[in-house]
């Protein structure tokens, strides 16, 4: 049955939406850093080269189709984060702000070597050693270290802050 909410159809453009997304991004980094000056023209020019080299590639299109959703999600948990940290008062609080940047950093780059490592061709032996490793990091009860783990942090960072 078809419903508004099937968007299953839209698998069919996935690769025009990474190549478009890849030019957006690579042309907004490009005039923000001002890293190739001030020539709007070379800034799109070298966003559409970067976005057919990603196109090109299946790989890097698939990396990109995985991380561009969970990066999402990312920053709007950051965002309502922030918005929290806001709402009780804490103007600058550096160390939330220095763990998400770290957390930022590390997911994508996890996410590239997961897709690295499957997409490689490696013997048959090694490969279950990966998935064990997969198979750990995405348990439920692992997250759940984590999460309690990070609670206690930003508890104890709390607590004996002097800003409260």
């Amino acid at each position: 049955m078809a419903t508004f909410l099937d968007v299953t159809g839209l698998e069919h453009f996935s690769s025009i939406f990474v190549f478009i997304f890849v030019i957006a991004v690579v042309y907004a980094t490009l005039v923000w850093t001002k890293l190739l000056g001030d020539n709007q023209f070379i800034n799109i020019l070298v966003g559409v080269v970067i976005g057919f080299f990603v196109l090109i590639s299946p790989l890097a299109t698939r990396i990109v189709t995985i991380i561009v959703p969970l990066s999402g999600v990312y920053f709007v948990l950051l965002l309502v984060t922030e918005m929290a940290i806001k709402m009780m008062g804490l103007e600058a609080y550096t160390t939330v702000k220095n763990i998400f940047f770290i957390i930022g950093l590390l997911l994508p780059l996890t996410l590239i070597g997961i897709e690295l490592r499957e997409s490689a061709d490696v013997p048959s032996e090694t490969q279950s050693d990966l998935s064990k490793t997969i198979n750990l990091v995405f348990h439920p009860t692992f997250i759940g270290m984590v999460l309690i783990l990070v609670i206690s942090v930003f508890t104890v960072a709390l607590l004996t802050s002097k800003t409260l």
